[in-house]
């Protein structure tokens, strides 16, 4: 969660919110219309949405949730109800968010009249749309995309747009044409992420020294036009990160995040702190599944409470790969401890 993104002040958050459910991640499906060389939902089975997300909205909704998160596990946009849920959880005020490929972004757009679209994160690994393409492995991709993300910027201006861009050895060269991208393209954030779990993509060391040796221009950039670095920085690539993504440097990371934020994969009902810790031992991570509890027995729950109080401390192992928005949530956080 990007406070940034959302212009949350972390002082009125941690006032308001502290051990509340103030922003949920759902995950609606793990079905795709895209098969990313990056990613491993095909390796699972295709799953739809297994829980009633009506009644988990109505149960947020009386616990003080701010945001919902639509996220992936698959593509949001392939479960056919997701603007009923996004137009029920409007209708209790909680703000909407959601991350897509933007393949069926621009058929949905109409429908986001009334809907409380707060901010929208859309996945280009390419100013290029072979390079795009052939990545995710889906034709016309990157075309569907930009034209979604156009259409969305007529139509709602005020939601706040940011392109989440994977680096890697087929990218990184031309990170500078992606920043120029925003001629074409109306994007607000850039938020370029360091790849993990994929060696076959990673970076060579000498692409790596390129890129750190142009961050001064690309930094120009940026300012000539009007784009946000979503983590306000480009030293993504450091010694210390390996190819798996881990970070030595997040060793001593305390984790206040998840005494604000839930993870429920609908496929399965199960229930996990954050976006990152189901990257890691799910077994280890669950707090519980809906088919047998409430979100309210869950989040109160003896499991996520003992987890939450080994995290505040840093004795989880998922601080390595801890994914940078929630590290600068802690990072902000604990300024004021």
């Amino acid at each position: 969660m990007y406070l940034s993104l959302l212009n949350e002040n972390i002082s009125n958050v941690k006032e308001k919110y502290f051990n509340k459910p103030f922003f949920v991640f759902l995950s609606l499906t793990n079905i795709c219309n895209a098969n990313c060389v990056f990613c491993d939902v095909r390796s699972n089975k295709n799953l739809l949405c297994s829980i009633d997300v009506y009644k988990l909205i109505d149960e947020l909704s009386l616990m003080g949730t701010k945001y919902i998160h639509f996220t992936g596990g698959g593509e949001p946009f392939t479960d056919k109800n997701i603007i009923n849920y996004m137009e029920y959880a409007s209708n209790k005020d909680i703000n909407i968010i959601f991350i897509t490929n933007g393949y069926l972004l621009n058929q949905y757009v109409d429908k986001f009249i009334n809907i409380n679209i707060k901010a929208v994160f859309v996945s280009l690994d390419s100013c290029y749309p072979e390079i795009h393409n052939n990545l995710r492995r889906t034709n016309n991709l990157f075309e569907h995309a930009i034209e979604g993300i156009n259409k969305l910027k007529k139509i709602k201006p005020e939601v706040k747009i940011n392109i989440n861009h994977v680096l890697n050895s087929k990218n990184i060269d031309s990170f500078e044409n992606f920043i120029a991208l925003k001629e074409k393209v109306n994007f607000d954030f850039l938020n370029p992420i360091v790849i993990k779990d994929c060696e076959n993509l990673t970076p060579t060391k000498e692409q790596i020294s390129n890129f750190n040796a142009k961050k001064q221009k690309f930094e120009s950039l940026l300012n000539k036009y009007n784009v946000k670095l979503l983590c306000n920085t480009l030293d993504i690539f450091k010694e210390e990160i390996n190819i798996n993504g881990e970070r030595k440097q997040n060793e001593n990371l305390r984790c206040f995040f998840a005494n604000f934020s839930a993870f429920i994969d609908c496929p399965t009902g199960k229930v996990y702190p954050c976006d990152c810790s189901i990257h890691c031992d799910r077994n280890l991570y669950c707090l519980g599944s809906l088919h047998n509890l409430s979100f309210k027995d869950i989040w109160e729950g003896k499991i996520r409470l003992n987890l939450i109080e080994k995290l505040n401390h840093g004795d989880m192992s998922c601080k390595t790969k801890c994914d940078e928005a929630n590290c600068i949530f802690n990072r902000t956080f604990l300024k004021g401890v």
